[in-house]
C-alpha cells in the first residue's frame, strides 16, 4: 500500500499530528531540563549526548535508544550513572513513562479533531518518534547550556531568567 501524500487527509492529519505536538512543547522542554540538572557533578560531554540524539534521529525505535543509553551507562558509569535515579536510568523512564504518555495525548488530540484518521494505527508510533527526537534534542541544549555556563540550577526553573 502507497501512502499519497498528496491526499487531503493525510496532509489533514499531519497538521493535525504537528499542532498536537506543539501543544506537548512546555512540558517536554521542562523535562529535558529536569532530568539534565543529573549531570550537574558528572564528567558527561557534549558528545556524548549528541551521539544520543544521532540514535533517536536514525532510528524510528525506543528500544534501540534505550539499548545505547543502557550501553552508555555499563561502559562509562562516571558519566551516566549507574542507579535508577542517575541520569541514563532516569532518561530511560523518560522514554518509557513520559514520552508514552505524551503520545497518548497527541493521539487523542488528533483523534479529537479528526475521528476517522488515515493511518489511525502508526498514528501514536509517529508522534511517540517525534516527541522522542525533540525531548533528546532539548535535553541536549540544556545540557550544553547548564554546562557551559555552570548553571543547572536555573535548569530547575527555581531561578528567573
Amino acid at each position: 500500500m502507497s501512502i499519497n501524500v498528496l491526499d487531503p487527509n493525510i496532509l489533514r492529519r499531519n497538521l493535525l499530528l504537528e499542532a498536537a505536538i506543539d501543544k506537548q512543547l512546555d512540558v517536554l522542554v521542562q523535562q529535558a531540563n529536569r532530568t539534565a540538572t543529573l549531570l550537574k557533578n558528572t564528567k558527561m560531554e557534549e558528545n556524548q549526548l549528541r551521539n544520543l540524539l544521532n540514535v533517536a534521529v536514525t532510528s524510528s525505535s525506543r528500544e534501540v535508544v534505550i539499548n545505547f543509553i543502557r550501553y552508555q551507562i555499563a561502559r562509562d558509569k562516571d558519566k551516566w550513572g549507574q542507579k535508577d535515579d542517575d541520569f541514563g536510568h532516569t532518561v530511560i523512564r523518560d522514554l518509557r513513562e513520559t514520552m508514552d504518555r505524551l503520545a497518548g495525548a497527541v493521539e487523542a488530540d488528533v483523534k479529537k479533531n479528526m475521528p476517522h484518521v488515515p493511518e489511525a494505527e502508526t498514528l501514536r508510533q509517529t508522534a511517540y518518534v517525534r516527541l522522542m527526537q525533540l525531548y533528546l534534542g532539548y535535553l541536549n541544549r540544556a545540557f550544553y547550556y547548564g554546562k557551559k555556563t555552570n548553571d543547572f540550577e536555573r535548569l530547575r526553573g527555581n531561578a528567573n531568567g
